[in-house]
C-alpha cells in the first residue's frame, strides 16, 4: 500500500506539470486509476491533500490594481529609471512605475509622438519614428528636446542599448552596432548579416546578442568581439520565432500556437532544447525573473515556475477579454499590460510560497 501511495503521488505530480489544475482534470485522472471503486472513494481525501501540498507552493495570483485608457493601441512598453513608456500607434505615454502609478502629462512627450521603438542610455533616448534615421532626445529637459540624429539606410525595427553600445535591427543590413558612450557622437562600429529571414526580435545580455527571425532562426552573436561580431551559436528547430528573452542559462523563444521553447544557451555552438511551455493559444512574448516566467498568450498571461534545470510548473494566470499586445515586468512585483482595446492595465503579483 505504501508503494501504491508513492506511485500515486508521482503520477499526480507528473499530471499536474501539464494541467491547469481544473477539477475535471483531477476527476478524470482519479477515474482512470486501475483500482476498485471503493478504494477510489477512500483515496479522494488523500489525493486532494497531495494536490493542495504540491500546487499551493510557488503559485501566483495576478490582481488588477489600476487601468488607463490610451489614445491608441499600445504596441510596446519600455521601462527606464522608474518610468514606463507605452509606445502606441501615434503617441508615446509615460507612467510612474510605483504606486499610485500616475500618468505624466501627455504634452511632456509630444515631440516623440510617432515613436516605433526606443532605447535609453541614461537620460538620452534614441528613437525611431515614421521617418528615416534615429533621433536623439534629451530627457533632462522638460519636454524632452531633440538633440541629434543619425542618418541610416534601410528599415529599422528595433533598438537596444547595453553597456554603451546600441544594437539596431535593420531589415536591409542585419545587426548594426553603434558606440554611444558619447551620446552626441554615435559611431557605427560594425554590421553582421542575420541568417534565417526577417529579424523580428533581439535581446542583449552578458555581451551576447540573441536575435530571432520569422523563419525560426535564433542567432547568438558575440558582441564583445566588436571587430568581427561572430555568430557563436545557432538554433533552428521550429516554424516561426518571436522576440527572445534570456534569463540565467536559458533563452525563452515564443513561437505562437506551439508555446515557448526553453533552450539551454550554455551549449554553444549548438544550444540544446530543454522543454516547451505550452500556451493556451498564441505565445508571442516572454519575460522572466526570480524563477518565474510570464508568457503573453493572446488574451491571457500565463505564469510558470522554474523548479529546477528541466522542470517548469504552471503557477497561475490572468485572463483578459481582449488581446494582450505587450507586457513589462516591474521589479518582480507588477506587470504592466498593453491591450488591443487601447488600455494599459497594471497587475499586482501576489506570491504563494
Amino acid at each position: 500500500m505504501i508503494a501504491f501511495f508513492v506511485e500515486l503521488h508521482s503520477s499526480c505530480y507528473k499530471t499536474l506539470q501539464l494541467k491547469y489544475f481544473k477539477l475535471k482534470d483531477i476527476l478524470s485522472f482519479l477515474c482512470n486509476l486501475e483500482i476498485n471503486s471503493m478504494l477510489k472513494i477512500q483515496l479522494v481525501p488523500l489525493f486532494l491533500i497531495i494536490i493542495s501540498i504540491n500546487v499551493s507552493a510557488n503559485q501566483v495570483y495576478l490582481t488588477l490594481v489600476r487601468e488607463y485608457s490610451l489614445g491608441s493601441e499600445g504596441r510596446d512598453i519600455l521601462v527606464n529609471e522608474g518610468v514606463a513608456y507605452v509606445i502606441s500607434g501615434g503617441t508615446l505615454t509615460a507612467f510612474n512605475t510605483t504606486e499610485p502609478f500616475d500618468q505624466y502629462a501627455e504634452s511632456y512627450l509630444g515631440a516623440l509622438n510617432g515613436t516605433q521603438s526606443m532605447a535609453f542610455s541614461g537620460r538620452i533616448a534614441y528613437s525611431i519614428g515614421p521617418g528615416s534615421g534615429i533621433s536623439l532626445f534629451d530627457f533632462t529637459k522638460d519636454p524632452p528636446a531633440l538633440r541629434n540624429s543619425i542618418l541610416t539606410n534601410g528599415t529599422i525595427t528595433k533598438l537596444v542599448i547595453d553597456y554603451g553600445y546600441m544594437y539596431v535591427l535593420n531589415q536591409s543590413a542585419g545587426l548594426q552596432v553603434y558606440d554611444v558612450n558619447i551620446a552626441d557622437f554615435p559611431i557605427l562600429k560594425n554590421t553582421q548579416i542575420i541568417p534565417g529571414g526577417e529579424a523580428n526580435g533581439i535581446f542583449v545580455k552578458d555581451r551576447k546578442a540573441y536575435i530571432t527571425t520569422t523563419n525560426a532562426n535564433l542567432s547568438i552573436i558575440d558582441v564583445n568581439d566588436i571587430a568581427k561580431l561572430p555568430i557563436v551559436g545557432s538554433y533552428t528547430n521550429g516554424v516561426k520565432f518571436y522576440e527572445p528573452f534570456v534569463d540565467g542559462n536559458y533563452a525563452y523563444v515564443p513561437q505562437g500556437n506551439t508555446g515557448v521553447q526553453v533552450i539551454n544557451i550554455t551549449k554553444l555552438p549548438f544550444p540544446e532544447w530543454v522543454t516547451n511551455l505550452y500556451s493556451r493559444k498564441s505565445a508571442k512574448q516572454v519575460v522572466a525573473s526570480n524563477f518565474y516566467i510570464w508568457v503573453a498568450d493572446d488574451k491571457s498571461i500565463e505564469g510558470f515556475f522554474n523548479k529546477d534545470a528541466k522542470t517548469f510548473y504552471f503557477a497561475g494566470n490572468y485572463k483578459n477579454d481582449k488581446t494582450i499586445n505587450r507586457i513589462a515586468l516591474i521589479e518582480g512585483k507588477y506587470i504592466f499590460v498593453a491591450t488591443s482595446d487601447k488600455k494599459l492595465k497594471i497587475l499586482r503579483i501576489d506570491y504563494q510560497y
